[in-house]
Parts: C-alpha cells; structure tokens; sequence
C-alpha cells in the first residue's frame, strides 16, 4: 500500500465531513449521529449509545438533552431497571434523519457534478471497499 494513501484519504474525509456538517437540516454531526443510532438500534439506555457513539456519558447526557427539547427523542422507563430509562427516538426525530440525510445527499450530488463521469465511475468502483473498511470498524 503505498504511504500516501492514509494521509491523503484522512485529509479528504476530514473536508467532506466539514461541508457536510455545513448542509442544511438543522442537526450538527454529532446531533444526527446520535438520533439516527437510536432510531435504527433503540430503545437504549445513555451508557449503551455513549457506548455505541464513542463518548463521555456527560458528553451523551447533553446530546440526549439537546435532543429531548427538539422532540427528536423521548425517554421512557427501563423494563428491566424501573431506576433507569430508556431513549427511543420519535417520529419528528426520524423525519429530522430523512431531511439532514438528504440535505447531505444534496452536497454531495452538487460536489459530484464538478467530476467527469470517469471520476464519477472511480468514486463508484471504491465505494465497496470503504463500505467494508467502515463495516469492520
């Protein structure tokens, strides 16, 4: 593997991801990241999505907070521990999914036009592999 190829794939990452937290939809990185892990492996308890999410269960607390006064998730009680609660999310919290994952969509499509279709097919041929390389993660 050439030595490039780390550097190279982390730098362009690390722009896509800036102009896509820029998208429309009303829901930073973390926000959407958050609720679309609840409403695709939910209900969960906060230590389970810090878990998942890969943070502080402070950091989680505030996220779950942001998201509760959005209505984008609820909390309801823990069937096996009546002392805990659970996160699930709720309608207005997967529409608010749809809607940022299509605001991104759409910066993508835009950035995509600026591409010849021979970078087009090139960006397509590796999607296979990025999507096994974030699999195995």
């Amino acid at each position: 593997m050439p030595e490039n190829i780390p550097a190279r794939l982390s730098l362009v990452v690390g722009r896509l991801n800036r102009q896509l937290a820029a998208a429309p939809g009303g829901l930073s990185h973390g926000l959407l990241m958050a609720v679309a892990t609840v409403a695709k492996q939910g209900p969960l308890r906060l230590a389970e999505l810090a878990q998942i999410e890969q943070v502080s269960a402070p950091s989680m607390t505030r996220t779950i907070a942001e998201l509760e006064t959005r209505g984008l998730v609820s909390r309801g009680v823990d069937p096996d521990d009546g002392r805990a609660f659970q996160i699930e999310a709720t309608p207005a919290g997967v529409d608010a999914i749809l809607r940022a994952r299509a605001a991104r969509a759409a910066v993508i499509t835009q950035l995509l036009g600026y591409l010849d279709p021979e970078d087009i097919a090139s960006i397509d041929a590796a999607l296979p592999a990025l999507e096994r390389l974030l699999g195995s993660a």
